[in-house]
């Protein structure tokens, strides 16, 4: 015998909440049921300390290899002909990661207690995201969810390889970039002050952009860790502006008109966006589901905003080709 928690309604429309003793969240539910009762909400006492847990150790989501991984065992289960509850009971014993058994376990709960398995994974929003539960409800609802469930994998193995190339294409300038900051920094504090005894010695006079290499110098030596100060300061204000709707749209605006950079994001974005929305629309996704749910991939505040007033003149009737143009975000191609 399990302990379910459960909310439910009686007849006047009253809600009611407490624990029930069954085998099965079915059987839980007809106990219920017996009572007058309509179900709102079951939990098992085993699932309940799983979200507990899940949601200590995921404070952040799992890396895309790990959902990418998960994704395509799920589907070679599903292909082999083993029903949902079977892949995810399966799926659940191969994990060799605690948290993610805990994740399975759950889904695996809520699938049982008469869930869809995309409402089951909405249960875990920091570990599959909406394009994800989108998708999944998509295959559910046209009984292709072995089909869509291997596309799914496919598609997030090319996201983590977008991704992959998008770092590695950053991480050689920001390696230059720092190193090339922490050189200068020990040559104006270490070795000028070096060289400023031979001039002093000398007693000549100096040029301009020596003086002012000296200056430097000097003024890193006796004010450096004020300085550190005020940018950690700076930095530390500037991030909490950021959390301002009005602030960070202008400041992923700008980001947007910088020469080179902001085409490069432009581009980044766009591919992101229109390869979900065209794997969404292509499984069967609503115009507007797909349109939402492609919004969450772009990393640019600015071209979200852009997205959303589009969905909105989608959802008026007006094609999404003169939605997308009216808003001067995206590539006129």
């Amino acid at each position: 015998m399990q302990s379910f928690s459960y909310k439910a309604v009686d007849k006047s429309g009253k809600e009611k909440a407490g624990v029930i003793q069954a085998e099965s969240p079915k059987q839980a539910r007809q106990l219920l049921r017996n009572q007058g009762l309509i179900t709102t909400h079951l939990e098992s006492e085993q699932e309940r300390k799983s979200k507990k847990a899940v949601g200590i150790s995921f404070k952040k989501p799992i890396s895309s290899l790990e959902l990418s991984l998960i994704t395509r065992q799920f589907s070679i289960l599903l292909n082999s002909g083993l029903s949902v509850e079977q892949s995810l009971s399966a799926l659940s014993d191969q994990l060799e990661s605690q948290e993610q058994k805990a994740i399975m376990s759950g889904v695996r709960s809520e699938v049982l207690g008469g869930r869809s398995l995309a409402a089951s994974l909405k249960m875990y929003p920091k570990v599959f995201p909406a394009v994800y539960c989108s998708l999944v409800n998509a295959g559910e609802q046209s009984g292709s969810l072995a089909k869509v469930m291997t596309k799914l994998a496919d598609y997030s193995d090319k996201t983590r390889e977008l991704t992959s190339k998008i770092m590695m294409a950053l991480l050689y300038p920001l390696v230059v970039t720092v190193v090339a900051t922490l050189v200068i920094i020990a040559l104006l504090v270490f070795v000028v002050p070096q060289v400023v005894k031979v001039f002093e010695a000398s007693k000549q006079t100096l040029p301009l952009i020596t003086r002012g290499m000296i200056a430097t110098s000097n003024g890193l030596r006796n004010y450096g860790i004020y300085m550190l100060i005020v940018i950690l300061i700076f930095g530390f204000s500037f991030a909490r502006s950021l959390k301002k709707k009005e602030n960070r749209i202008k400041f992923h605006r700008k980001l947007l008109t910088l020469p080179i950079a902001g085409k490069l994001l432009v581009n980044i974005d766009l591919a992101r966006f229109t390869n979900t929305l065209s794997m969404l629309l292509s499984s069967g996704v609503p115009m507007l589901q797909a349109l939402e749910a492609s919004r969450d991939t772009l990393s640019n505040f600015m071209l979200k905003t852009s997205i959303d007033k589009a969905i909105s003149m989608v959802r008026e009737g007006i094609g999404l080709a003169v939605a997308l143009k009216a808003q001067n975000a995206f590539p006129q191609l």
